[in-house]
């Protein structure tokens, strides 16, 4: 009768160190993988903040700019790229609003969030912000961003060439505006996107060194190319 108590109290023993240390090589491994996600949101935290909040400011200052300038812009053809260039960047900011790079924004939540020492839910919150940081710099370089940023230049475009009847200015409105396009595509995040192929194969190890690296903008006033450089 002891011989059975004794091995049923070993037996339960054994099972409670057995989930204690299998509770504990859970918590580890969870910490290890938020160890990993706030490394890589705070080395794209920068790029991402410098990116968002400049494209956004451009575009909303060449939107106010047009819109005041066009009241006191003579002549017809300076009014006309006045309300294109108006036009074209109040697009822009809108699109910036409306689908914002926040991968900065995620970088401080989470390190608030994990003050609370719920790793499980924390671990969880910080996976699905991965996912969507790394599906809006996915978008960033779509062919679909490209193709629509293409067709909003190539409309400004054909407004002057052919509303407002000057070709020229026409093909310099699509122009300038394509590459502001595109340097605002190249120029974009692409760090979580890399953090997400890592994450899923299980490279915990490696960690994105945040960049220093000045950027350009560029944005279109009509005819006009306005670059802007920033350190």
């Amino acid at each position: 009768m002891l011989t059975r108590l004794h091995l049923r109290q070993t037996s339960l023993q054994t099972l409670t160190l057995l989930l204690l240390t299998t509770c504990t090589i859970v918590q580890a491994d969870e910490q290890v993988k938020l160890r990993f996600l706030q490394q890589q949101f705070n080395s794209s935290a920068d790029h991402s903040r410098l990116w968002q909040n400049g494209w956004f400011g451009l575009f909303t200052g060449v939107t106010a700019v047009n819109g005041i300038a066009y009241t006191q812009t003579d002549g017809e053809h300076n009014k006309y790229d006045r309300a294109v260039g108006f036009t074209t960047s109040f697009l822009g900011a809108a699109d910036m609003l409306l689908n914002p790079m926040q991968t900065h924004h995620f970088a401080g939540q989470l390190a608030a969030m994990q003050e609370n020492g719920n790793h499980q839910a924390t671990l969880a919150q910080a996976e699905q912000w991965l996912n969507a940081a790394a599906e809006r710099e996915i978008y960033e370089q779509s062919l679909l961003n490209h193709v629509l940023a293409g067709l909003v230049n190539g409309l400004a475009g054909l407004a002057v060439a052919y509303d407002d009847k000057r070709p020229a200015d026409g093909w310099m409105t699509f122009a300038t505006g394509m590459i502001a396009s595109e340097v605002k595509i190249y120029t974009a995040p692409q760090t979580m996107t890399a953090a997400r192929e890592q994450y899923r194969n299980g490279n915990l190890g490696a960690v994105t060194a945040s960049s220093d690296s000045p950027y350009w903008q560029v944005a279109a006033f009509g005819p006009v190319l306005s670059a802007t450089y920033h350190f």
